[in-house]
């Protein structure tokens, strides 16, 4: 399979021509004046807002750290292709399948009754003009009506994550939210539409491990095809409000070993518990996965037939990959060395003598390794951008 950048630079040119042949001046002022043109990425692609804020209150939520509501969700302003347009300026973004992976649910609930019909607006521009791979988390208790627009919109190709952490306990710790097996009942829905859901169990509570076989037992019989196990993150606020619902925070303070403070989150070590979860699902038939972006991967798989490599490159270390039916690691990748070595002094300012591929990494050879070293972390933006392209671990060496 080859993966070439100048090919979706290309695509990403012409399709912010044609789209700003479309737009008013104002609505592109609006778009290039969005923060969605500028945002770097994060481990697994862009994080898209159709809405802000939330309403279900779960009381390990890190929102409330970042200055989100609580109270209210309203949409996101901008329309489908105000959004689409600032995408195609930032420049940390590809289109296309084997482009940046896009993900909402990340400050909010996207399918709010508030903003439903902008996450629909979302999905449906986004898969008829930028074909990247898309995903949803939620907590919502998704109807037959809500799951077949969904299909519709993403022509079958969206990958959805539904939010359950405990079967026992929801009313303690998420109090605004529907109840978890409304919840699973959605999921049973979107797969009768022709989706591929997934269990969400992020984050894994310390403490609350006796809940997993159940949860996972009960995915599986609502159609679940695969279950994403994550850490829980913790500042002194989230401490707090765990606290005050009653919940024994002694085994999350136990694995925590560094200070908190106020506004800084910390994911909490939870290595065991994934272990445990990981052949917990495996145990029910559910595929096991660590992490959103694997999500995203599998779902191309098995929702299209489309095998790429992982966006974020967990299994080339192997410490998230848990080997699942897409086979990332024996994927045969195709670079042109040229554009390697074009896309490394454009975006990080290094210049390469050579270029040699080592299965899954790509050897960047220059004159001084240290400095190459540190322009990689100072320009981990760029960096994500080029593994993107590529679909290979950059690392550098001194010729």
């Amino acid at each position: 399979m080859k993966f070439s950048l100048s090919e979706l630079e290309y695509e990403k040119l012409k399709l912010r021509e044609e789209l700003g042949g479309k737009l008013s001046y104002e609505r592109k002022r609006v778009a290039l004046n969005d923060h969605h043109a500028a945002k770097p990425p994060v481990h697994c692609g862009l994080t898209i807002h159709s809405v802000v804020g939330c309403t279900f209150r779960c009381v390990y939520c890190y929102s409330p750290d970042m200055g989100f509501s609580i109270t209210k969700a309203q949409p996101y302003a901008l329309s489908g292709e105000e959004l689409a347009y600032a995408l195609l300026h930032n420049e940390f973004y590809l289109p296309g399948l084997k482009g940046t992976y896009l993900a909402f649910g990340s400050i909010g609930e996207p399918l709010h009754p508030n903003s439903l019909y902008r996450t629909f607006e979302y999905i449906e521009v986004f898969s008829r003009l930028l074909h990247n791979p898309l995903q949803l988390s939620t907590k919502t208790a998704v109807n037959k009506e809500i799951a077949r627009r969904l299909a519709e919109v993403s022509r079958r190709s969206l990958n959805p994550l539904v939010s359950v952490v405990t079967l026992n306990c929801h009313d303690v710790l998420e109090p605004g939210a529907p109840a978890p097996l409304k919840r699973l009942e959605g999921v049973k829905f979107m797969r009768e539409a022709g989706l591929q859901p997934m269990l969400f169990l992020r984050p894994l509570l310390p403490g609350f491990e006796q809940e997993v076989p159940e949860l996972l037992e009960a995915a599986k019989k609502y159609g679940a095809v695969a279950a994403v196990f994550g850490s829980l993150r913790v500042t002194p606020d989230i401490l707090a409000r765990l606290k005050s619902a009653g919940v024994d925070v002694a085994p999350i303070l136990s694995r925590v070993k560094r200070e908190l403070k106020a506004g800084v989150q910390v994911s909490v070590p939870s290595g065991d518990l994934k272990s445990y979860a990981v052949e917990e699902a495996r145990k029910v038939g559910l595929i096991p996965l660590l992490s959103a972006c694997c999500a995203n991967t599998l779902n191309l798989y098995l929702s299209l037939g489309v095998r790429i490599p992982c966006a974020g490159l967990d299994f080339v270390e192997g410490h998230f990959c848990t080997r699942c039916p897409v086979g990332c690691e024996k994927i045969r990748v195709e670079v042109d060395t040229g554009d390697v070595k074009r896309a490394v002094k454009n975006y990080l300012k290094i210049e390469a003598f050579g270029v040699a591929e080592m299965g899954p990494r790509l050897l960047i050879l220059t004159r001084s390794k240290s400095r190459a070293r540190r322009l990689l972390s100072k320009r981990i933006g760029y960096k994500r951008l080029l593994e993107t392209a590529f679909r290979k671990r950059l690392v550098v060496g001194e010729r």
